[in-house]
């Protein structure tokens, strides 16, 4: 029977369970740009000849069900896909559950950016509510999000800290002008913090207000941390 793992990779090394099923693995599946993170683990040596560097999720769930065809004459195999931080957090976690079922399917998590981003700037995130608006690694077939970049005002409203996983789309520029063109948010003591490429080693955390923000440019992958003052 065929195991697909799917392994959050970024912040942390590989406990004993997640190194035995990477060294195991018979495929090992990675965009390019976890291919790179992958580089720094001590488990790469051991596997890079296993690893398939796929950047689309469709590309990743067509070739998984190819193979599954074949692997599954075997008596045990496996197929570990690497994911960013929580895959279970607006992560490919959800989507591989959906077409593979949760019988075959194993999540193992890693932190997520925004628990990473909130130790970092050191505010509690009990409280806070968490958005995606991440589209997806494919930009010609952006998945359907929940909030846009228009309902962060109205959100404000609400709460007082909102924590936004953003694409190269909707970055933190296009979320500064969204706050400059209400009404509402000009009366509102905002402190944004922009956590770039955390885990990496050039990671950067920015906290400045929204309005000395909407000049500046960062680097992808980031968080948007926003908090409003009493």
């Amino acid at each position: 029977m065929t195991k697909i793992y799917v392994i959050g990779i970024g912040y942390k090394p590989f406990d004993e369970k997640t190194r035995e099923i990477v060294c195991n693995s018979e495929i090992i599946l990675a965009s390019h740009r976890l291919f790179d993170v992958f580089k720094r683990y001590e488990e790469f040596e051991i596997v890079k000849d296993k690893v398939m560097v796929i950047d689309t999720v469709d590309e990743t769930i067509n070739f998984i069900k190819l193979n599954l065809q074949t692997l599954n004459s075997e008596p045990r195999t496996i197929i570990t896909l690497l994911a960013s931080g929580d895959p279970m957090f607006f992560g490919i976690g959800r989507r591989i559950i959906n077409e593979f079922g949760k019988e075959i399917v194993e999540i193992l998590p890693d932190l997520s950016s925004i628990q990473i981003a909130f130790s970092r700037i050191k505010e509690t995130w009990d409280d806070a509510l968490l958005i995606s608006l991440h589209g997806g690694p494919d930009p010609t077939k952006r998945r359907k999000l929940n909030y846009e970049l228009k309902d962060i005002p109205l959100l404000l409203k609400k709460y007082k800290k909102i924590a936004i996983l953003t694409d190269k789309e909707n970055n933190p520029s296009e979320i500064v002008k969204v706050l400059h063109s209400s009404f509402f948010t000009h009366h509102l003591q905002l402190t944004l913090y922009v956590c770039e490429r955390l885990g990496y080693p050039d990671e950067k955390i920015t906290e400045r207000t929204y309005t000395d923000i909407a000049t500046m440019s960062f680097s992808a992958p980031n968080v948007v941390i926003i908090i409003q003052k009493s």
